[in-house]
């Protein structure tokens, strides 16, 4: 059976008098989104396992608690963030120092195969014994799990596993990145006129149709709606099916307004001071009222986004754009509608397209930036916190302060984290040069965590 989400209905039929195992799940503590979770907790819950669901922001104590008063199979742990997903390697090593021997399971968008591998390896070295396996999907979490009890194909995993996590480990002291070297970049900065008016705009209503234009079709189906790996025939007939719930969900928007586009944005004069941009009042009394301080590329062409601005050394003032967009609280109630009714295909359906809309809203208002400051079209980029060149979260708090409407008018928060309430809405900063380009600061995403 092909497992792609034009099969999920399969998946979702439950296996009625078969008990399996308990596995405990939980979204990691800072993470307040668990939509991969719910599917992993249905998925197993109808092929026979009893779940335990200790819900979103749990605390790792309570974790290890919970799973060794229920004796349980497997931990199941849930992250989308990078900052989050610090989360697991301390789990991972706390089961460890205790002597529990409970096989942990880990996903999110946050993480891949190769962290999995490397916190099988605790902080003395030793391998976690039981086992520490990333699932990509639901699917694998369900295939990992039978593994699991299967004395016929556990032993022959957890060799796989080992394996795999060994050659990772050598490939990681091998191509370690090196330590900074205080080298900079070569970028010439380019400053551009600051508006008329600087501060926020609030844009409380936005044309549906007009911002679902700019939906990423590709990431829409593939990515959010699950046909990653269908091609060929197969894939010309999910694109239909595809294509004909597009319309009927856009008409049900429109209709309902469960997807509501809004957004705050707003131009400041700023300088760059090595790798910060000071944020000023105006530009005239240079009144200092923000800092952000950015990460430098310890490696290739050692970027930090603050080269792209006018240095205060060159005594010229340049301008920067902030937005913050959001489809509105709608859609997460409408999700958890569904979820709460065990209508889950549905739901997946409908989390997907919101995710892909407030990402469609972004890159609406970015074009409407590029218009205002007057940029040639496709000039600058978008940056957002939480992706390789900003990895961190924390910055989302000094934009919320440069931006309040963000909460007075629409209504949107953060989690201790960091992370925006309502999920379906994105932050970023908008950079005008027109050699900005997107990279990285560390190697990848598991470098990241694994410092």
């Amino acid at each position: 059976m092909k497992k792609t989400v034009s099969h999920l209905e399969n998946y979702l039929e439950k296996v009625e008098g078969v008990t399996k195992g308990t596995v405990v799940i939980a979204t990691v503590y800072g993470d307040v989104h668990d939509i991969g979770k719910n599917l992993v907790k249905t998925i197993l819950a109808n092929n026979g396992y009893t779940v335990i669901d200790l819900g979103k922001q749990v605390p790792a104590e309570t974790i290890i608690t919970e799973s060794v008063k229920a004796n349980a199979t497997a931990i199941g742990l849930s992250a989308l963030l990078v900052s989050t997903s610090k989360q697991m390697p301390l789990i991972v090593n706390e089961m460890q120092r205790r002597g529990h021997k409970i096989p942990v399971l880990i996903g999110g968008a946050a993480i891949n195969r190769r962290f999995g591998r490397r916190i099988l390896f605790t902080e003395g070295g030793e391998a976690y014994e039981p086992g520490v396996f990333y699932c990509k999907d639901a699917f694998e979490g369900l295939d990992t799990m039978d593994a699991l009890i299967d004395p016929n194909r556990k032993p022959a995993m957890l060799e796989q596993l080992r394996k795999d996590a060994d050659m990772e480990m050598n490939r990681a002291s091998q191509f370690a990145p090196t330590a900074a070297t205080g080298q900079r970049s070569s970028i010439t900065p380019a400053p551009i006129a600051l508006p008329t008016k600087l501060g926020q705009r609030i844009v409380k209503d936005m044309p549906l149709e007009m911002v679902l234009k700019h939906l990423n079709m590709n990431e829409l189906y593939r990515l959010s709606w699950g046909a990653k790996n269908t091609h060929g025939k197969e894939w010309e007939k999910l694109k239909k099916d595809f294509d004909a719930r597009l319309a009927k969900m856009t008409k049900d928007a429109l209709k309902e307004g469960w997807i509501r586009p809004q957004a705050v944005y707003g131009y400041f004069a700023c300088q760059a001071d090595g790798d910060s941009l000071i944020i000023y009042d105006n530009a005239e009394n240079k009144k200092e009222i923000e800092r952000f301080h950015f990460p430098r590329q310890p490696y290739d062409d050692h970027l930090a986004l603050s080269d792209y601005y006018a240095s205060v050394e060159s005594g010229q003032m340049d301008v920067v754009a902030l937005q913050v967009v959001t489809v509105g609280q709608a859609a997460s109630d409408k999700f958890d509608k569904m979820q709460a009714a065990n209508d889950y295909t549905e739901a997946y359906f409908v989390h997907g397209l919101a995710v892909q809309a407030a990402e469609a809203t972004a890159n609406y208002l970015h074009e409407h930036v590029r218009r205002e400051l007057g940029l040639a079209e496709e000039q600058g980029k978008r940056y957002s916190w939480g992706y390789p060149a900003i990895p961190e979260l924390e910055d989302h708090f000094k934009v919320f302060k440069l931006l309040p409407a963000v909460e007075s008018e629409l209504g949107m928060s953060l989690a201790v984290s960091g992370q925006l309430i309502p999920e379906q809405s994105t932050a970023a900063i908008i950079v005008h040069h027109k050699d900005a380009k997107y990279y990285a600061v560390g190697e990848s995403r598991v470098e990241q965590l694994t410092k």
